[in-house]
């Protein structure tokens, strides 16, 4: 009896009167609008670190880098790396040779770390293929004299596939006297989707390695896949670290990209911050909210108490009522944010449109006045420059559901100190002042 009579008195509160539902609206949409950059935030953070940590790991740093020494000979390179393979739960060893160098074409030049890698580096390594696209010509590198550069490169250097281009290097022991030019062909141009890899990286046969670069220019190393990258990695780079000599330092992937990948979790989780600070003041508006229902219903208050209506019961039905608040602005905020965060990419170009046009319209007010002025930049609100060309979105039902469950228990927190007020308020004392 006691359960319905809470539920049917929390319904009416909730009906309330033309002011208090004007009310219980703003708060179910002040914690719905805040809750939609704290979900879009969540997930679209998730996705990018997601996006970059794989490229990272499939295109940059591999899972495990076997350090070797410079001068290591081409013959024992390959007799490490084919050990390796032959370790269990290793899915790819790539020996590699990595030196800077100067790409030289008649329209531009660019510096660069190139990777020597053998030919055939798309099937040797499946991980690497599945985030390269090959965007002009040919990556099988098969002859000496090629190079694979990446799509934003042969932009900036005029070149296309097929296209002659000059390698720059330093050979001198002491790395000074004049640099070594080296003739070569671009045979492919690829592309990663991210362009912190794609500006920096270049791609070369290994046995080109020895003809253009300087031993105390270069390093070598085999970088090595596994079956499971995100678990122990431990036990498996003993075994490595035994495969390539005994003595030989094996380095995981969070060693290499650790001060990376911390930067990240602690962009994401100041982020993070200050949107839940949103939905804190969201949800403390419960509690103004539930003040303003117990503010009209004060002579209803002091009827039911007088006619036997206990404490509890009446304290409940505040709380219910704030909960269910804070419930429906949860419900609407997690759907609005789930939405915005899945089509992100199409959000971002459609306010980027708007903005331009806008823009664009506002340049025709000074230009009336004086036909030199200049129109207004083209706004940009995404560069992929710096980040991935896309975003990725990978919805975690976990962070969902712990920011959802966050929200409900703020709100009903908020809704409990009016709640308590209400059930110490003595009948006789709400009836004087009605």
């Amino acid at each position: 009896m006691r359960a319905r009579f809470v539920f049917f008195l929390s319904r009416r509160m909730l009906r309330g009167k033309a002011g208090t539902g004007r009310y219980l609206r703003g708060a179910v949409l002040g914690i719905a609008v805040s809750l939609v950059p704290l979900i879009v935030v969540m997930e679209v953070s998730t996705g990018m670190i997601e996006g970059i940590t794989a490229r990272l790991l499939e295109v940059g740093t591999y899972h495990l880098q076997v350090p070797l020494p410079p001068d290591i000979a081409s013959p024992r390179l390959d007799q490490i790396a084919e050990a390796i393979r032959n370790v269990p739960d290793v899915v790819a060893a790539v020996q590699e040779r990595i030196g800077t160098a100067m790409i030289v074409s008649p329209r531009g030049a660019s510096g660069v770390s190139i990777r020597f890698v053998p030919p055939g580096l798309f099937s040797l390594d499946k991980g690497f293929g599945s985030y390269v696209v090959l965007r002009e010509g040919d990556a099988g590198l098969d002859r000496k004299d090629t190079v694979l550069v990446s799509s934003a490169m042969a932009a900036s250097l005029g070149v296309k596939a097929g296209d002659k281009v000059n390698i720059l290097t330093t050979w001198e022991e002491n790395l000074s006297g004049p640099p070594r030019l080296t003739p070569v062909r671009v045979a492919g141009i690829y592309d990663t989707g991210y362009q912190e890899l794609d500006a920096t990286l270049a791609y070369a046969p290994l046995a080109l390695a020895g003809r253009i670069l300087s031993p105390r220019a270069a390093r070598a190393m085999i970088g090595v896949k596994v079956r499971d990258p995100f678990g122990d990695l431990s036990a498996i780079s003993r075994k490595v670290a035994v495969a390539a000599g005994g003595d030989a330092r094996v380095a995981t992937w969070r060693e290499i990209e650790y001060a990376r990948l911390s930067s990240f979790r602690t962009t994401k989780a100041l982020l993070l911050f200050i949107m839940a600070l949103i939905v804190v003041v969201a949800c403390v508006n419960v509690s103004s909210t539930v003040l303003m229902i117990l503010f009209e219903r004060r002579h209803d208050l002091g009827i039911l108490k007088s006619v036997g209506a206990g404490p509890r019961s009446l304290s409940m039905s505040f709380l219910l009522a704030g909960f269910s608040t804070g419930l429906a602005g949860t419900i609407a905020g997690i759907a609005a944010g789930l939405l915005v965060a899945v089509n992100i990419n199409e959000v971002i170009v459609g306010l980027e449109w708007i903005t331009n046009r806008v823009l664009g319209l506002a340049s025709l007010i000074p230009s009336s006045f004086s036909p030199s002025a200049q129109p207004f930049g083209a706004f940009t609100l995404f560069n992929s420059a710096y980040y991935l060309k896309s975003i990725p979105v990978r919805i975690n039902a976990s962070e969902v559901v712990a920011a959802a469950v966050a929200a409900l228990l703020l709100s009903a927190l908020a809704a409990y100190f009016p709640a308590a007020r209400a059930a110490q308020t003595r009948p006789l004392e709400i009836l004087r002042r009605v």
